[in-house]
């Protein structure tokens, strides 16, 4: 497995909007279509946010993730790793926890002393990988979030 810029594989750029959107906008963003959330995941960078990666097994895309500036409107912590899916044919194999060293990496090489994250349904999981609860709160889509955020040694 590899993990490597979106912006580097656009071919897999309506997988990953499909997956982005059935899994954390359908049903819940009423804001946004499906073809500005294609748009939007279009739109991405190798040095400034919004970052997207995506996870390849034999040329397949088979995971994704991406790094925002805020992915909780009524907060203002930043940045956010966020969307992070693993096709349901390829969980539990330790990709999401890959994934997720990859986006740190990246986040630490720029400079962010810290980085945050929302969750709706798998807190156990970010604090079995080390993340530190921060709050829960309400948005402004009916849900309550638990954040939580990893720091990164300065040194």
């Amino acid at each position: 497995m590899k993990i490597e810029y979106l912006s580097d594989h656009m071919a897999f750029a309506d997988q990953v909007t499909r997956w982005i959107y059935d899994e954390f906008f359908e049903d819940i963003r009423t804001d946004l279509t499906y073809d500005e959330l294609l748009s939007s995941i279009k739109n991405c960078s190798k040095t400034e946010l919004p970052i997207r990666l995506v996870a390849i097994v034999d040329q397949k895309c088979v995971g994704t993730v991406s790094i925002v500036q805020n992915d909780l409107g009524c907060r203002e912590y930043a940045p956010w790793l966020a969307a992070l899916y693993v096709d349901k044919a390829y969980r539990n194999h330790k990709i999401g926890e890959q994934l997720i060293d990859c986006v740190k990496d990246i986040v630490k090489d720029m400079d962010y002393p810290e980085l945050y994250l929302r969750t709706e349904h798998a807190s156990d999981y970010y604090r079995k990988l080390g993340w530190q609860f921060v709050e829960s709160c309400d948005d402004h889509f009916n849900l309550r979030p638990d954040v939580f955020k990893v720091v990164f040694d300065t040194k």
